[in-house]
């Protein structure tokens, strides 16, 4: 398996794991275990694991997995794998409703999310700058009511290889002019609403020749 096939596959099966009791800690441990099983050598940044009112935050600098925060039997999820494999990154995320009967609200905010970002993924395709596919999907955040929760101001990243965190070029208005071709790019538009976020996310390869 590649890096992306790997965060895919580790997001489909540790969901087994999603019980209500278990910790945010616990799980982000289970998925940094089940990458590795996959055949992860590392990750390039730290599993991503937030319940309920938590899944406001994208970043690990405000918030860290917590050993005392718990699943409930009704909850919202949001997970973001960042496996690395033979120094290659891959990057992946989803927002998942736990429980047999969700708040609404909630089943409003993910199925957004996710439209949201299929339409951005796909509009991806046939931007030109990072300024003209930013535009396009706060757009759509815009017009559903939703903020936009990265506090960067992005809706993804650059995919670099190896550890190369510092070197991302980031989708939002700073780097607007830059073009997106020759690059593979991670679109994750998250967004929220009433102190709840969600998000979806994956890895896009823009074909093209790469700006230097």
């Amino acid at each position: 398996m590649n890096a992306q096939e790997v965060a895919m596959e580790a997001c489909r099966r540790s969901k087994a794991w999603l019980k209500p009791g278990i910790s945010e800690r616990a799980f982000a441990d289970i998925c940094e275990a089940v990458m590795r099983e996959l055949g992860a050598d590392d990750f390039w940044y730290p599993m991503l694991v937030n319940f309920g009112a938590n899944t406001v935050y994208c970043t690990r600098g405000g918030h860290l997995p917590a050993d005392d925060v718990y699943l409930q039997e009704t909850d919202i999820v949001l997970v973001d794998y960042s496996p690395l494999v033979d120094g290659r990154w891959g990057d992946y995320s989803e927002t998942i409703l736990v429980g047999t009967a969700p708040d609404p609200a909630w089943e409003r905010l993910v199925a957004d999310a996710r439209d949201i970002f299929a339409q951005t993924y796909a509009y991806a395709a046939r931007a030109s700058t990072i300024g003209e596919l930013f535009d396009y999907c706060e757009s759509l955040i815009r017009e559903r009511g939703y903020a936009l929760l990265d506090p960067g101001g992005n809706i993804g990243h650059s995919i670099e290889d190896g550890q190369r965190q510092a070197l991302r070029t980031y989708l939002s208005p700073v780097h607007a002019s830059e073009p997106l071709a020759g690059k593979r790019w991670a679109i994750e538009p998250h967004i929220g609403k009433d102190g709840y976020g969600a998000k979806f996310e994956n890895v896009i390869y823009i074909p093209g020749e790469a700006q230097r």
